[in-house]
């Protein structure tokens, strides 16, 4: 399905982001919408080579995700944006300042901490891609927006479901996710291997991205197909061509899980399959359960309703024509963008947005001020900055949505040592 985008708007958004072009987090938060909405983009950066003078060629500033480690680069960003009178609309579409320890990249974010908390509470807006990542950004910045992920029908091809032919034929069930899921696909390891010995040959495995645990990899039944693929657009083109009767969407349940968006429903169903997802909120908003898909939260429910689509072709049918009738409509980027285009003209207009002074986050915004000089030295000392954080990190809870006026003490208690390390002078808020 292909939709011309709307011209409707003229106005031009330069956007800074630390990740590549082409990648799914650009496409799917700002490029996509971006042209359905009829905004023009500026890249204001291509990785750390950052342009703050184009600030004053466009209408908005839209700094994305972890851009703000590039600290001196998004200060004079800032500076710019504040200093021409551009609003500055701050996106984020995972918990990052949550990641749990067992997420591949866990260590990848403990310099950028400080500098993403400075950025969510400098924004003019932020949006973010699902109620749970509202919630939580919402007591840092209240001008915190629902803008959701949906699935872009100028990249995605929809492929109608297949009626199985053979009732003996064998059954491919699949997982596509990048390395960052490998805890997520260990939750369900035991109950595939189960599965695999009860079906025997009846059931193979085909794994996008992910390595499936070593004792599927070594069965001749599983296909493990790498993918290092960052460009977007290439890879719906790609995944609407492959073939699978069942797919799968294990999450660990914790609160960085708990806030992402439904998006692996949407493709999934785009490719006419049908799918079982952990019964978690991502999913949780968008799977009717026994009708579109099935919810599991426990191994007993991954094997029973694994079990029930290998067995039930009729039944494998019904619940993806009925997912991919879900995303028609009610998901797909074509007939929802004008969600995007709604906040982006309240940032411009400045229509309902709170004003910054007038927030009840000065003790916070005071101590991420404080820590500017300190941020500023991550990009040169980032094993040395990373120990430090990790060890204020975990002296607290780090449950910022819990005690914002009470952050000050619990990051760096007034007084103390580490005070003193951090920022050599005394600190008074």
């Amino acid at each position: 399905m292909s939709t011309e985008p709307s011209r409707h708007s003229p106005a031009e958004i330069v956007v800074y982001t630390a990740a590549p072009w082409e990648s799914a987090v650009v496409v799917l938060r700002i490029t996509g919408p971006a042209e359905f909405a009829g905004f023009e983009v500026i890249k204001g950066n291509h990785g750390p080579q950052v342009s703050p003078e184009l600030v004053s060629d466009a209408d908005m500033v839209v700094i994305q995700r972890d851009f703000p480690r590039f600290w001196s680069d998004y200060k004079r960003v800032i500076n710019e944006a504040r200093f021409d009178n551009k609003p500055v609309l701050y996106d984020m579409d995972d918990l990052l300042v949550e990641i749990p320890d067992e997420h591949s990249h866990s260590g990848d974010y403990i310099g950028e901490l400080l500098a993403m908390l400075y950025a969510i509470l400098e924004a003019d807006i932020v949006t973010a891609s699902s109620l749970p990542l509202v919630d939580y950004l919402s007591e840092l910045n209240p001008n915190t927006k629902l803008v959701n992920n949906y699935l872009n029908d100028q990249l995605w091809e929809i492929v109608e479901p297949k009626v199985s032919e053979n009732d003996n034929q064998k059954v491919t069930i699949g997982y596509m996710g990048g390395q960052t899921h490998q805890a997520d696909l260990d939750e369900v390891a035991d109950t595939l291997l189960k599965l695999s010995e009860e079906y025997s040959d009846y059931v193979e495995y085909r794994f996008w991205g992910v390595q499936p645990p070593p004792e599927l990899l070594n069965s001749p039944s599983t296909e493990w197909i790498k993918l290092n693929q960052e460009d977007y657009g290439e890879f719906a083109r790609f995944f609407t061509q492959q073939d699978c009767d069942i797919l799968i969407a294990p999450l660990k349940d914790n609160e960085f899980n708990r806030s992402k968006s439904s998006l692996k429903f949407l493709e999934y169903s785009a490719l006419g399959v049908p799918g079982v997802y952990s019964k978690l909120p991502p999913y949780e908003a968008i799977v009717e359960h026994g009708v579109n898909g099935y919810l599991a939260s426990s191994a007993q429910d991954w094997e029973k309703y694994l079990s029930q689509l290998i067995e039930n072709p009729s039944l494998r049918f019904k619940l993806a024509v009925q997912a991919q009738q879900t995303v028609k409509d009610q998901w797909l980027l074509s007939q929802k963008y004008t969600e995007w285009s709604q906040v982006y003209h309240q940032a411009l207009s400045g229509d309902g947005i709170q004003d910054l002074q007038s927030r009840k986050h000065d003790n916070l915004m005071r101590i991420i001020s404080q820590a500017e000089d300190y941020q500023a030295g991550l990009e040169n000392s980032l094993y040395e900055v990373g120990n430090q954080l990790n060890d204020i990190i975990n002296s607290r809870s780090w449950q910022i949505i819990k005690s914002v006026q009470n952050l000050r003490m619990k990051i760096v208690p007034k007084g103390s040592a580490l005070e003193q390390i951090l920022f050599g002078r005394d600190q008074s808020l």
